[in-house]
């Protein structure tokens, strides 16, 4: 008898120490996203004034090339806006809205640089300086009590989305950047094709239940706890319908969204302590591979790797299977731990939103003739693109070197119809 109460008594401890480790941890993580959260809203908050100043900075002078800084200002804080819009969890209606609006407000700026009419171009940023004066506004008041660092993570949520007061602000917000957009901006037929397959319309599959969507977590992650998910629905009114599944294993954290119709993973994240790097750039690719077969993506080819000190980035794109050219517009982008090759991180967004592809004739090129004789063309695929009318173009992918005085590299896209160069980028 007394073995076994020494016996109770012990594992009551051990348990309540692991406890203990394990609240720690996660209140660890928790003060950290609270901190990358802060963070992004506070520069997001600065380089939205800094953006309104450029935009009414640009419009003091009369040619575009004395506003040249301002608009690749306004570029480059549109830009970076994004990016900080993109690492928190707001009201999806909102963030689809306003990154499509500072999106087409950075190209506007730097394409108008080298031509445009300088009339209209006053005209679009004028109502854009306007708008942007009232956004700041309704920015702050939504942002209002979230930098103090003492929110915890489901405070956060609270205040971000989940509130009545933070629901009618990112609604009223997200209204009023659709409203911008489509004054300043308007749709032409092609981007009103592109909107429409953003929204995921064109999935016709047949919607799956919760249960469905937690068995496709339990196979694609079979190494992660399933005792503690948590599933919840989008709110109405996201562009699409999915299944946010949170979970959490010892120290780590995350969420994977699968889509209500087909079962798609949209994204994966999981936050964890990193250790040391055992595994090979070899392995983590063969180990990223693995896990898109086993996730049915099998039409793919990595097209692009990158690392840091605890992971690799790598970017995989669709192969069409008619003529096996790539398609940049669909990729995954997978991120893979370093120390046990674990996937931290996945966004297949783009690519289950696939896009249609016309048939287009590809037209024989003389090289030679194409470039002047000092250039020399090392490497030619076929690749699908965007072009400035948001069409896919079928076109050259040509990887060329300049034997001048300097040796240098290019990635050079031409239309296999028109062709018209659509792109040069040195490398």
């Amino acid at each position: 008898m007394k073995k076994i109460v020494f016996f109770l008594m012990y594992s009551f401890i051990v348990l309540s120490i692991y406890t203990l480790g394990t609240t720690r941890e996660n209140e660890q993580l928790s003060i950290a996203l609270n901190t990358q959260y802060a963070n992004s809203i506070s520069d997001a908050s600065q380089k939205l004034g800094e953006l309104e100043d450029a935009v009414k900075k640009s419009l003091l002078f009369e040619n575009n090339k004395s506003s040249s800084k301002e608009r690749e200002d306004i570029w480059r804080l549109s830009s970076d806006i994004k990016s900080s819009i993109a690492m928190l969890p707001v009201d999806e209606s909102f963030s689809t809205s306003w990154m499509n609006y500072l999106g087409r407000l950075g190209n506007y700026a730097k394409e108008s640089t080298e031509q445009g009419n300088p009339n209209e171009y006053y005209e679009v940023m004028q109502r854009a300086a306007d708008n942007l004066t009232e956004l700041s506004s309704e920015w702050k008041v939504a942002t209002k009590g979230m930098l103090t660092g003492n929110l915890s993570i489901n405070h956060w949520e609270k205040k971000l989305r989940d509130s009545p007061e933070g629901k009618e602000n990112w609604s009223k917000m997200g209204q009023s950047v659709m409203e911008y957009t489509e004054t300043v901006f308007p749709l032409t037929a092609s981007e009103s094709d592109a909107q429409k397959k953003k929204n995921l319309s064109g999935i016709k599959e047949d919607k799956i239940a919760e249960e469905e969507a937690i068995e496709k977590f339990k196979q694609l992650f079979p190494n992660v706890s399933n005792d503690l998910i948590v599933v919840d629905k989008s709110r109405k009114g996201s562009p699409y319908p999915f299944y946010h599944l949170r979970f959490a294993e010892n120290s780590a954290i995350g969420y994977i969204d699968i889509t209500q119709r087909g079962g798609h993973v949209l994204s994966y994240l999981v936050e964890r302590r990193m250790g040391k790097p055992t595994k090979s750039y070899e392995e983590l690719e063969q180990f990223a591979e693995q896990f898109l077969k086993q996730a049915d993506y099998t039409d793919l080819v990595l097209e692009e790797a990158r690392e840091n000190d605890i992971a690799w980035h790598y970017v995989f794109v669709r192969v069409h299977p008619e003529n096996g050219a790539k398609v940049f517009s669909d990729p995954i982008h997978m991120k893979m731990a370093k120390d046990n090759g674990e996937v931290l991180g996945l966004d297949a967004s783009e690519y289950i939103r696939k896009e249609k592809l016309a048939s287009q004739p590809i037209r024989k090129v003389d090289w030679q003739q194409f470039f002047r004789p000092d250039v020399e063309v090392m490497d030619e695929q076929l690749a699908y693109v965007e072009d400035r009318q948001m069409q896919q173009r079928l076109a050259h992918y040509l990887t060329v070197v300049s034997d001048a005085e300097r040796s240098e590299t290019y990635k050079i896209i031409i239309d296999t119809d028109t062709l018209e160069v659509i792109t040069t980028e040195k490398q």
